[in-house]
């Protein structure tokens, strides 16, 4: 018999072999391993979260009553997938503070806020395309349909890109940057996308208010108190993405080890408060909203014009009188 002292087994010493922080096969736990030791680097707050979703989830309930109102079934659809892709983004975070080694976690984060802004910024493109037929065809440099034609399959493609790089991050145990470089392309192209409708809105503004002061006063079209709300709103929805886009695009730029990635009050002041403020900014930017009087307001215009000629045409023998 050996007279060797049998050692216990203790898992503990052996244990940082076998714990993995990130990946498919991540085991860590917060009470295994410091939160620094997260991709992230942080534990996501709870009730910003939250916030998020319930805020999220109250303006797409407003689009789609917005949207069975005025019968905007494009725009609203866009609005509410979105918000929903939204709602499931920031769960992903839910996920997160519990565990913020959980991969399920993350990649339901960076794959769904990534994505969602896309479908609210097609639901833009199109608005734009109802503006100039509301306001004035002949002072467009281009058809309608252009906007249309151009910058949703721009947004699809946008789209694709974003997606293929969640996909490949959510196959990767992090030593693969491609994922996180197709996503950067995604956001780069949405970006670009988003600056080549901004001028072209522009281009629009400046020929309309040309176009404009060439008309005789009494037949220029009385902008309404609600399509002046729509062109405010409207115009900060546009700015609120593209900042967002251009932090994301900083983000990414410096990867998921970089500070900026690991910045949560940043994260939440550029991320999440610019797409919130974007979405609720659409609800006042809805289409039906600004344009829903249109028929009326020319059938009225009609009539008087009709009343002023009959008015006339009375008058007349009393002056050849």
């Amino acid at each position: 018999m050996s007279s060797e002292a049998v050692v216990p087994y203790d898992p503990s010493q052996y244990l940082d072999y076998y714990l993995v922080s990130f990946g498919p096969d991540a085991n860590c736990t917060l009470a295994l391993c410091p939160v620094d030791a997260s991709l992230q680097g942080y534990r996501p707050k709870f009730a910003v979260q939250i916030a998020f979703i319930a805020l999220f989830g109250i303006s797409m309930l407003i689009h789609i009553a917005q949207g069975i109102r005025y019968r905007t079934w494009f725009f609203t659809s866009m609005m509410a997938v979105g918000c929903i892709g939204e709602m499931i983004g920031y769960a992903g975070r839910i996920l997160l503070y519990k565990n913020p080694f959980s991969f399920d976690g993350f990649i339901v984060e960076i794959c769904c806020i990534t994505i969602s802004p896309v479908f609210f910024a097609a639901a833009i493109y199109v608005s734009l395309a109802k503006v100039t037929n509301y306001l004035a065809l002949e002072a467009n440099r281009f058809p309608a349909k252009v906007y249309i034609w151009v910058f949703v399959p721009c947004d699809v493609v946008s789209l694709i890109l974003q997606s293929v790089g969640g996909a490949l991050s959510s196959s990767s145990e992090g030593g693969d940057k491609s994922g996180e470089y197709i996503t950067l392309a995604g956001l780069a192209f949405q970006v670009f996308t988003l600056s080549v409708f901004i001028a072209m809105a522009l281009d629009y503004v400046f020929r309309y208010l040309s176009y404009r002061k060439s008309q005789p006063v009494d037949q220029r079209r009385i902008l309404s108190m609600r399509f002046k709300l729509f062109s405010i709103f409207f115009s900060a929805s546009i700015i609120f993405i593209l900042i967002r886009c251009c932090y994301r695009i900083a983000e990414l730029g410096q990867g998921y080890s970089g500070a900026l990635f690991h910045d949560e009050p940043l994260f939440v002041a550029l991320e999440s408060v610019m797409i919130i403020l974007a979405v609720f900014a659409l609800n006042i930017a809805q289409p039906g909203f600004a344009f829903q009087n249109r028929t009326q307001e020319e059938a009225t215009y009609g009539k008087v014009e009709i009343e002023l000629q009959k008015t006339s045409t009375a008058r007349e023998p009393l002056t050849q009188q």
